[in-house]
């Protein structure tokens, strides 16, 4: 009972929290903050418009973003895109609905298909793009089946959030064991380091305890797997806006290989190398060098 009123109230938050509307491709939700001129928040897997939260660094510098639920997350249909390409084609629909003419984007993660697909496609909406710890070549999620079924099972998702707030080590531990190659002395000091800021641990318990019923996310984490795992060349090559490759050289998940090929085929791509950095950037080694140069970036090419 406790964890479905739990449930519910995350469920009437992120409703209240987003807006959905008809584009020509089809319906999509999205949360806007702030005002133009904006950056456009290309989640990852699995999430959604919730994942605006990480624009709270641009919005702190007067841009704004707008963060989709892309299609098979919360409230976007699966119809609206399937590939790279069509949720590409939908972003862009979506700004046509909402009379932005061009945007910075921010792919992380799982968004990186789609936001590289959004930076080809469509070069004239595009003034900057970021890369950060994003997919850009064929993906195999780390772990086995049984990892990944339990991952996405709704009981075990809520006991994975009531282990957090009980046992918050345990569960920062783990994270790091899945997300990261650091070894044991490392991960040991990223957990200590992670417990002893509030502002961190708030996030991870966000991360863990606070999102949405996996039951929400699950069309869009199945069919992200499906066309990670299909994934032939992305057309890097012909992206042709400022682009910012971020990635941690001891990311688990997204390995830095990614990174490495999105920085060798995007013509004039930079790389901010995060060393010992893991999957979530913002709580690694050398966060604020990071953070700084992300900021640096945007505005530099966000001017008009």
């Amino acid at each position: 009972m406790l964890f479905g009123k739990r449930r519910a109230r995350i469920v009437e938050e992120l409703n209240a929290a987003s807006e959905v509307v008809e584009t020509a491709r089809g319906r999509m939700e999205f949360a806007r903050r702030g005002d133009a001129p904006y950056v456009l928040i290309v989640h990852g897997t699995p999430q959604g418009h919730h994942a605006s939260a990480m624009g709270a660094p641009f919005e702190a510098a007067r841009l704004g973003t707008i963060t989709p639920s892309r299609p098979g997350y919360l409230r976007t249909p699966l119809a609206t895109g399937r590939t790279p390409a069509e949720q590409a084609d939908a972003m862009a629909a979506l700004l046509d609905a909402l009379a932005v003419e061009a945007v910075a984007v921010y792919a992380v993660s799982g968004g990186g298909p789609s936001g590289i697909e959004f930076a080809a496609r469509h070069p004239d909406r595009v003034r900057a793009l970021i890369l950060e710890a994003a997919i850009s070549q064929r993906f195999e999620p780390p772990g086995s089946r049984l990892m990944l079924a339990l991952f996405t099972n709704p009981l075990v998702s809520e006991l994975q959030g009531e282990l957090m707030r009980r046992f918050p080590r345990m569960m920062v531990g783990q994270m790091l064991q899945v997300e990261s190659s650091l070894d044991a002395a490392d991960r040991a000091r990223a957990t200590d380091e992670i417990l002893a800021s509030p502002e961190k641990l708030g996030f991870v318990q966000g991360l863990v305890a606070g999102g949405p019923p996996i039951g929400l996310l699950r069309a869009g984490f199945d069919n992200d797997l499906r066309q990670f795992g299909a994934i032939g060349r992305l057309p890097l090559r012909e992206i042709r806006c400022p682009t910012l490759v971020m990635h941690g050289t001891h990311d688990g998940d997204v390995l830095f290989a990614h990174g490495e090929r999105s920085v060798r085929e995007i013509p004039g791509a930079e790389l901010h190398r995060v060393e010992k950095g893991w999957h979530l950037l913002a709580l690694s080694e050398g966060a604020e060098d990071y953070e700084r140069a992300k900021m640096e970036f945007l505005l530099r090419h966000m001017q008009p």
